[in-house]
């Protein structure tokens, strides 16, 4: 069992829900919104998975340039661990608040959107937390980091990998 948890944490979350059917209706849909954050925080986004994802990533991509910033999508779940202390910290922790500094986040709630449209991007949300790096037309390049990067999930262990990605 112990070995178990210590695979989560390092692996982060996985969208695998073995209580939810086929026959289940989707999630609902977030809603295109700022993400609450303090001044001087990252812009971050919720994107309206309703919307087609391409033409959403697009825009969002040619925004965050044009504010001087780096554009990433970041799959994410309620109910994953890692997401959540992401969530909770990003905006709170110096550490974190320094990680992402320059970078916008469009958030995209992974029970919400559809898998066929995720992949269509290039998007998979196979292991989750995971930031993928978007070009100015609002594509992936290949280039992402997720929560098997680090440990435990505190600042101190996510802050620097995280740093180092959003640095290149």
């Amino acid at each position: 069992m112990r070995y178990a948890l210590v695979f989560v944490v390092l692996l982060g979350c996985t969208k695998s829900d073995p209580v939810a059917k086929k026959d289940d209706p989707p999630a609902p849909a977030v809603k295109s919104v700022e993400h609450t954050a303090p001044a001087g925080a990252p812009g971050w986004i919720d994107v309206d998975t309703t919307a087609p994802l391409d033409t959403t990533l697009a825009r969002f991509a040619k925004e965050a340039i044009a504010a001087g910033k780096k554009p990433y999508a970041y799959l994410h779940a309620g109910w994953c661990e890692p997401c959540q202390a992401i969530d909770k910290t990003h905006a709170t922790d110096a550490k974190m608040i320094d990680a992402f500094a320059g970078t916008a986040i469009a958030r995209i709630d992974i029970d919400a959107a559809k898998d066929d449209a995720l992949a269509a991007l290039g998007l998979s949300a196979g292991a989750i937390p995971v930031f993928y790096r978007l070009d100015a037309s609002g594509k992936p390049t290949g280039d992402k980091i997720d929560g098997g990067a680090w440990g435990e999930n505190i600042p101190d262990n996510m802050a620097p990998p995280l740093k180092a990605f959003f640095a290149k």
